[in-house]
């Protein structure tokens, strides 16, 4: 494990980094979790040969709690200098959720430099919020002050539905008790203004053109159940605002796809990354 320091805003960084010569794979959790969403991956990915990188994002799990600086420009940012820092080149950025999102603008940011190719899981682009300007979006204005409301009053019994809600198809949890613990107790240690702003940033960004400039090879991998992003608005839509990219279903599976359907997934993961 290493601290990386992001110097462009000074946020500290909590980094766990299986070091090695292989090719770099830099994983970017969802929100509002924390880097141990990939503890099923990462064994499979260093035994594969992979140098596997993770992090908290700025005010979640052990990293820095500012009280701003939640916007997707600014914690893209937080990617992009952790990838220039560590002097990471050939890399493949797997964005998970809010993730996938800041993977796409930090490729932007670098202009593609490093970069090798964008795997997006579940991803939240291209626009979740509903409105007239943006008839795909899947998110009504209603449902999102909704959320706002219940993760302000209450954020112990909102994690805990979030997290059922995105490991469950059909209102059935598809992973265990004890997961669903471990899911909720990453949710707490997020710093409550970042669990905020990041919502707010989650449901109101707009990535469209950040899509339309992304240079490298892009994949998008999403279940065909997820409820929070479904696939025909988030995962086919991405590919459309791009021009470009390939889909690659999971049927049957919900949003949180990495722990849901863990062994498919990796399966699937060690495919599509470029060896």
């Amino acid at each position: 494990m290493n601290d990386v320091l992001a110097k462009h805003k000074r946020v500290n960084l909590h980094v766990e980094d299986t070091g090695g010569d292989g090719r770099p794979v830099v994983l970017v959790h969802d929100w509002p979790l924390t880097l141990d969403q990939w503890k099923l991956q990462v064994p499979s990915l260093r035994s594969a040969g992979y140098r596997v990188i993770s992090y908290d994002r700025r005010g979640f799990g052990r990293s820095e709690k500012p009280s701003e600086g939640y916007s997707y420009d600014e914690t893209a940012a937080d990617l992009a200098a952790l990838i220039v820092d560590m002097q990471l080149t050939n890399v493949s950025l797997v964005g998970f959720g809010m993730g996938a999102a800041e993977a796409v603008r930090a490729e932007v940011l670098l202009g593609g430099e490093g970069i090798r190719h964008l795997l997006l899981v579940s991803t939240l682009t291209p626009y979740m919020l509903r409105s007239d300007a943006n008839p795909n979006g899947w998110l009504h204005s209603s449902e999102y002050v909704r959320m706002l409301q219940a993760l302000h009053d209450d954020r112990g019994a909102f994690f805990t539905e979030l997290m059922k809600a995105h490991h469950s198809v059909n209102g059935e949890l598809k992973i265990s008790l004890d997961q669903l613990e471990d899911l909720v107790r990453m949710c707490q240690t997020s710093d409550q203004t970042a669990a905020m702003r990041c919502l707010e940033s989650v449901c109101r960004t707009d990535h469209r053109s950040e899509l339309a400039a992304v240079g490298a090879r892009v994949t998008i991998l999403h279940g065909t159940e997820d409820a929070f992003a479904p696939v025909h608005n988030a995962a086919y839509g991405t590919r459309w605002a791009m021009h470009n990219g390939l889909n690659v279903d999971m049927k049957g599976a919900p949003h949180g796809v990495n722990i849901s359907n863990a062994n498919e997934f990796n399966e699937a993961l060690l495919r599509l990354l470029p060896t």
